[in-house]
């Protein structure tokens, strides 16, 4: 396509009017004449999200679906295998005894041979993570901490058989500066959160219909309901791109991310100037070549096209040229959304995209009451960046930072959970802008591993683990009173 020709509907289809909950190019129940054959998506994503099962994004996802559980298996293995035979009433036994009793339900007989694999593989599979990730932090751990690599090697096997920690999470959690088996007991491991109690939250009678996952039925879901949430102007599929807005809108900075991507995988940044989108790579593209692109991008999973949102100029030398946002962690209990835990993220080095720990970047614990910014790092994998006050690259301070509009952002994390009253725990992820805190997108099943990290204390023992107890046992009565 030539640069600067006049974009015409028979270039890429596009569908206009009144914006609906379901977008034209992916569901086969659109009005409109196709184009081409459609995809029949939605039922499969909404099986997805209810069944806690991410879309593929990027690539096919059963491989690495199938590693994921077996590892989940033999992390949860010397779990479930201790809660089975417990009796206490401990929130952490209850917890753990509900993990127990899913991770040895026989439902398939794919059931059995996960377990069987893992009872196989563990003596393999758990020398080898302690070989690797003692030889990638072992040198530095023992040098800030004075725990000699030795030492370290005998704590992850003594941790694992006591407590199912793997290699990787004696390091991320910093077990290492107490790696007594108490201690390390009071952590959540995400194979039984998010391989299951999240499960059983999700799967059981009261299942949530609340879209978290879909970002493009989330936007509208906050939009009906008053919650400040980035407008998607645009939906692109292979068939075709649907317009939520007046094109004029899409002639503005732009963000684009997959329907029901995670982690910041597939996000992409563009940049309006003189007529022309700019990458952060500094390349340039008419709006043309853009479409081009973005239907490339969206073979696997369909995109939205949001404008770029900004961060309130006080954080704007710790965003890094990325959005920073805080992740705010809210549970259910008898009284209502409560919080729990807050994590400021933020991009470093050539990251100019997304403040995802898990694509490089750093975050730092929030005082929930002040708003009040602790030590930063990284997600504990490399060592080599160790707790840092400043920021690497704009050397702008981090520790002790108050961020703007804390209350504000504490207040709208706590009334969106109102209106997502049917999910036990949300992970909100909010930017602080010059408008406000706004909510960029939340997250039914997150990430325990950055907020027991940054807040330096595992989960299981507080109010949390309590919070987690009510709501398993008001889904698995369904007369009892709703929180």
């Amino acid at each position: 396509m030539r640069a600067g020709r006049k974009f015409v509907a028979k270039d890429v289809p596009i569908s206009r009017g009144r914006p609906r909950p379901l977008f034209a190019a992916d569901y086969t129940s659109s009005p409109r004449k196709s184009p081409g054959p459609r995809r029949s998506i939605a039922p499969v994503e909404i099986a997805n999200e209810r069944a806690g099962r991410p879309a593929a994004v990027g690539t096919d996802a059963g491989g690495r679906g199938w590693v994921r559980r077996i590892g989940y298996r033999i992390g949860g293995l010397p779990i479930a295998l201790r809660a089975k035979w417990s009796t206490g009433a401990t929130p952490e036994l209850v917890l753990r005894r509900a993990y127990a009793d899913q991770y040895f339900r026989i439902a398939r007989s794919v059931d059995l041979a996960e377990i069987g694999l893992a009872v196989l593989l563990a003596p393999l599979v758990v020398p080898v993570l302690i070989v690797i990730f003692t030889s990638r932090n072992g040198r530095t751990i023992a040098r800030s901490s004075r725990r000699p690599i030795w030492r370290q090697v005998i704590d992850q096997v003594r941790l694992y058989v006591a407590a199912g920690v793997l290699a990787p999470w004696y390091y991320i959690l910093e077990l290492h500066r107490e790696p007594t088996i108490r201690h390390a007991r009071r952590f959540a491991y995400r194979w039984e959160t998010k391989g299951g109690v999240f499960k059983l939250l999700t799967n059981g009678p009261r299942a949530p219909t609340s879209p978290l996952l879909n970002k493009a039925e989330f936007e509208a879901f906050c939009r009906e309901r008053a919650l400040p949430t980035p407008v998607v102007l645009a939906i692109v599929s292979p068939h075709g791109i649907e317009l939520r807005a007046p094109e004029t809108e899409l002639r503005s900075d732009l963000f684009v991310k997959p329907v029901n991507g995670r982690g910041g995988k597939g996000a992409q940044r563009w940049d309006f100037r003189a007529g022309q989108y700019f990458s952060v790579e500094g390349e340039a593209v008419a709006w043309e070549e853009l479409i081009e692109r973005m239907q490339r991008g969206a073979r696997l999973s369909s995109l939205i096209v949001q404008r770029r949102i900004t961060n309130h100029q006080d954080l704007r030398e710790l965003a890094n040229g990325a959005l920073s946002t805080v992740r705010i962690l809210t549970c259910l209990d008898e009284r209502g959304p409560q919080p729990i835990a807050a994590i400021a993220r933020m991009a470093i080095g050539q990251n100019r995209t997304v403040d995802n720990l898990h694509c490089g970047g750093i975050a730092a614990a929030v005082d929930l009451q002040s708003g009040q910014l602790g030590r930063a790092s990284n997600l504990g994998l490399d060592p080599t960046l160790g707790w840092i006050t400043r920021h690497p690259d704009t050397h702008a301070q981090i520790t002790g930072t108050i961020l703007p509009m804390w209350e504000a952002a504490l207040s709208l994390a706590l009334r969106a959970h109102r209106s997502f009253a049917d999910r036990a725990l949300v992970g909100w992820d909010i930017a602080l802008t010059a408008d406000g805190p706004v909510i960029v997108e939340g997250n039914g099943a997150p990430d325990l591993d950055i907020v027991q990290r940054f807040y330096r204390r595992g989960l299981m023992d507080g109010s949390f683990a309590k919070s987690l107890c009510v709501q398993l046992e008001r889904t698995f009565q369904p007369n009892s009173r709703a929180a």
